[in-house]
Order: C-alpha cells, then sequence, then structure tokens
C-alpha cells in the first residue's frame, strides 16, 4: 500500500514539473514576457546575495470530539542562519546552527528535524514540494490536564518517541499574473510597483506518516476523554483541489505588505494502529488543507529585505470522531543586496 502512495505522489511531481516547463518554453518563445510594467518591474537579471535566519516548526494535533481538550505536540526546532543565492530561475539558500544563537526555549525540550524543499515560481504556475521529518516533541497544553504543572516541573513533557514524516507537492494558476507578482512577494526578483492581487487555482497532494514507539501516556490525566494515548502509528495520503487569494499593498513605492491563503478540499484514505487494538483501523475520507502565507519588507533597486512567515495545515479524517491535525510552520528574516554581474556566455545556453 505504501509502495502505491508513493507512486501516486511521484506521478503527480512528474506531472506539474511537465507543467512548469511547458510555462518556460512558452515564455521562451514570447519575449518581451507580456507582464504589466506598470506593476511589475523585473530584477531577475541581477544576483541577488542575502543572509538570512530560518526557523521551521511542526505541531501534530490529536483530537477527539468527545473529548474537552486536544492533545498538541509542538517542536523545538532552533534558528539557523546563513546565506542565499537567486539568480534568474536558480536559487540556492544554505543555513547552520550556531552556539549560543539557538533562539529555542530549554524547558521545552529538544526537537531533532530534517527537511528537503524544491520549488518552481513562474508568472502563471507556481509548484512547492517539500519532505520534512521530524523527531522530539512537547505537550504545548499540558495546563489543561494539569493547571498546576509547573508548580511542580519546571520543563514541559517532552516526547522522545513521536515523530512524523512528510512529503507534499501543491502546483497552483495564478489568474491575474499581467499585474499580480508572485515573485515579488516570494523571493524578491521582482518588485510589485503598484499593489494588487490574484485568485488562485490548483491542486495538492500529501503522503504523511505519525508514529511513536511507545504510548502517548504521561499520567492518567491523558486518559480523560478518550484522547489518544494508546496511540502507534498513522499514515494516509490525500490528494484534491485547492483554492484561495493572495494580495501584495504597495506604501511609500517600496514597501510592502502581502497576504495570501489557500484552502484545499482532498480525498483522504489512511490507516491507523493503537497499542490497545488489535485491528488497524482504515478510513476513506474527506481531508482539509489550509496555507496561509504573510510577508513585509522593503524592495529597492539594490537593497531589500523582510520577514516572511508561512503555515501549512492538514486534517486527515475531517468526517471522522478523532482525527490528527499536523501544521508546518516557515519562518525566514533576510537582508539582501542585488549585484549587476553578468553571466558568461556558457551560462546563456541554461537560460542563466
Amino acid at each position: 500500500m505504501k509502495r502505491k502512495l508513493i507512486l501516486v505522489v511521484i506521478l503527480c511531481f512528474a506531472s506539474s514539473f511537465q507543467l512548469l516547463a511547458v510555462e518556460k518554453d512558452s515564455v521562451g518563445q514570447v519575449k518581451p514576457l507580456k507582464y504589466d510594467t506598470n506593476y511589475i518591474k523585473s530584477y531577475r537579471d541581477l544576483v541577488h546575495i542575502a543572509l538570512v535566519g530560518v526557523n521551521k516548526q511542526t505541531g501534530v494535533t490529536f483530537a477527539n470530539v468527545n473529548s474537552t481538550y486536544d492533545v498538541n505536540f509542538a517542536t523545538n526546532n532552533p534558528f539557523g542562519f546563513g546565506i542565499s543565492f537567486d539568480y534568474k530561475w536558480v536559487t540556492l539558500e544554505y543555513t547552520k546552527t550556531f552556539g549560543g544563537l539557538e533562539l529555542r526555549t530549554a524547558k521545552k525540550g529538544e526537537s531533532d528535524a530534517s527537511s528537503f524543499r524544491f520549488g518552481l515560481t513562474g508568472r502563471r504556475l507556481r509548484m512547492n514540494f517539500f519532505v520534512r521529518s521530524t523527531t522530539g516533541f512537547y505537550l504545548k497544553n499540558i495546563k489543561d490536564y494539569d493547571p498546576d504543572w509547573f508548580d511542580h516541573n519546571t520543563r514541559y513533557p517532552h516526547f522522545d518517541s513521536l515523530s512524523n514524516v512528510t512529503l507534499a507537492l501543491s502546483v497552483y494558476y495564478t489568474f491575474n499574473h499581467k499585474k499580480y507578482s508572485n515573485t515579488a512577494a516570494l523571493w524578491q526578483i521582482d518588485q510589485q510597483k503598484k499593489s494588487a492581487g490574484s485568485f488562485v487555482l490548483g491542486f495538492l497532494t500529501n503522503l504523511e506518516g505519525i508514529s511513536t514507539t511507545k504510548p502517548l501516556m504521561l499520567n492518567d490525566t491523558l486518559l480523560t476523554g478518550d484522547v489518544h494515548p494508546h496511540f502507534k502509528e498513522g499514515a494516509s495520503i490525500k490528494i484534491g483541489l485547492s483554492g484561495g487569494y493572495m494580495h501584495t499593498f504597495v506604501f511609500w513605492k517600496r514597501f510592502y505588505i502581502h497576504g495570501a491563503i489557500i484552502q484545499g478540499f482532498l480525498y483522504s484514505r489512511g490507516a491507523t494502529d493503537f497499542y490497545d487494538q488489535q485491528e488497524t483501523r482504515i478510513y476513506n475520507s474527506m481531508g482539509i488543507s489550509l496555507y496561509s502565507r504573510l510577508t513585509a519588507g522593503y524592495n529597492g533597486n539594490r537593497i531589500y529585505g523582510g520577514l516572511f512567515f508561512v503555515s501549512d495545515g492538514f486534517i486527515d479524517d475531517a468526517l471522522g470522531d478523532a482525527y490528527a491535525v499536523t501544521s508546518y510552520n516557515y519562518f525566514r528574516i533576510y537582508m539582501g543586496y542585488r549585484f549587476p554581474i553578468k553571466s558568461p556566455k556558457w551560462m546563456h545556453k541554461f537560460g542563466l
């Protein structure tokens, strides 16, 4: 079953890459690019180098409609600092954790995370694919179950055994691509000269697994309301359509605030095992996704910088009494400079 699920994700990824390749070919045949220069200014021929700070967090919530409280787990990943490079269609970024600059709370314990992301941003199409693996979560809402917890403890309850692995792919089409630049909102390779927005429509797929090597029981308080103390492992595949709206507000010519929200309704199939049950629970249901993005910054002729926050959330079994909610949060702060460097002729063959 898992091989079939992975095959579905790979096929969707390949299909989206073909769509973006078609867009790239059409752009190459029609010069100059057909966008409104009163609204968009391109800096794609300049080399962008920026200092960046990045933080990624994962949340896992076990919910039950028959329970008063949910069980909210969260990671405590450190900040990473490094450098990014952007030129035309190439984007490279490297970050590293430095001792003393982790910027995380010690009482929440430690998490171990790794991730990989690949994205392509055209004027019409935007594709994003990421893989993220995380181990080690703390119980975020312990005071719901034990209001006096911190009267006797200095740290949050921490579960080294809880882990999450996710593969996600999304592709969407931007309708108002002549006046609205998605690239300006994401990477500042473009500049949004006037306020503009666009509706978007696309599809997404998500392959996800959550597991723990021992029951999620801290003490008897977690058994209240039959919330998921005996959860062992679960896996699900979700695929469906998504749509939403994004807008960039420009003020004082160079400053901007950008917001985006994309809602997805998905077919969800999954299986869940519990330590206290012999049978595997299999469900075919409706899944829900919600993507939100908020950015703000300055985009000058040479200097640019800002703040960038993205949240991806998924519900695996929205029609069931008991379900899991996962969220992936990404925060980035950056300050960069554009260099007018001409590429060698041999690089022109690669569109650089």
